[in-house]
């Protein structure tokens, strides 16, 4: 399996775009395409329903079927590479969403760290209200987000990372009626 088409057939999957992924993949549209048509052809199924026009691309029912599969060929794979010791297992751009709460409290740490295990690794970050990072989740804007909540889509991975406790607090003045 080439390497290549599979991450293709992911970016294509999740921004349902063959232009959108080469601009991702810092490649052209016609090597995206040569890339679907040659896993196409490799697995003897079709992944992709191509409507043409400015309408988005869909997986089809086996693409949707195979998609977590190669999801995970690619993390295990990026995995191994850690494991390795590569240094360029992680490199490029992480477009990074962060709520404000995140960003008074341990961000600071979590980039320090972030830097020393991952140092070939370019941080884009965006600070924001979780609502709106949510949405950058959502349209793949944002690659990570560290939010103030979960967000309920099939296709996102929800982790907790911590809690944080809230208090109301009032001057002794204060007299609620």
């Amino acid at each position: 399996m080439n390497y290549k088409r599979l991450e293709t057939f992911v970016w294509v999957a999740s921004l349902g775009n063959f232009r959108k992924a080469a601009e991702r993949l810092h490649t052209t549209q016609p090597a995206i395409s040569a890339r679907i048509s040659g896993l196409e052809t490799e697995l003897g199924v079709k992944l992709f329903d191509r409507e043409g026009g400015s309408s988005p691309i869909t997986l089809t029912s086996k693409g949707k079927e195979l998609l977590p599969y190669v999801e995970k060929i690619l993390y295990q794979t990026e995995q191994l590479r850690k494991r390795a010791g590569l240094s360029t297992a992680y490199s490029g751009i992480l477009r990074l969403g962060v709520s404000e709460t995140i960003v008074n409290t341990w961000l600071p740490d979590f980039l320090s760290r972030l830097n020393k295990d991952m140092p070939n690794l370019d941080v884009e970050m965006t600070v924001d209200i979780t609502a709106n990072l949510s949405n950058g989740i959502k349209d793949r804007s944002l690659d990570l987000g560290l939010l103030m909540g979960p967000i309920s889509e099939p296709n996102i991975v929800n982790r907790e990372l911590c809690t944080f406790s809230l208090s109301w607090v009032a001057s002794p003045k204060f007299r609620p009626t």
